[in-house]
């Protein structure tokens, strides 16, 4: 998926971190999730649906495992290998670090 770094905001807003699905559905689900061109929805009936870079195709299936988003992803038809993520709150940006929180962070601004 795309990285893009994000500017900094004048006042620094504070981080939080969701632990738990109920925050995840009330912060997260069913909002669209950008980044550059390319967007995401990850819905709270636990399906994923949006487009990727040159207007692919993003879906998959999600689940909330202890205090992870795990996820099953397809873009373009290729499959991306299971993944769970520790989640992360910043003001109107979300960033998922993967391999359980020890990976690289993706932040998408939330809209």
């Amino acid at each position: 998926m795309l990285l893009v770094g994000l500017g900094c905001a004048a006042a620094p807003a504070s981080s939080e971190e969701i632990k738990s699905k109920q925050e995840f559905l009330k912060m997260v689900a069913d909002k669209r999730l950008v980044q550059g061109e390319t967007w995401v929805k990850i819905l709270k009936d636990g399906t994923v649906e949006g487009k990727g870079p040159e207007a692919g195709t993003i879906s998959g299936s999600w689940e909330w495992k202890e205090q992870y988003y795990c996820r099953d992803l397809v873009i373009d038809d290729v499959p991306l290998p299971h993944d769970c993520q520790e989640v992360v709150l910043e003001g109107d940006t979300v960033s998922f670090r993967h391999r359980d929180g020890s990976g690289i962070s993706v932040s998408w601004k939330i809209e």
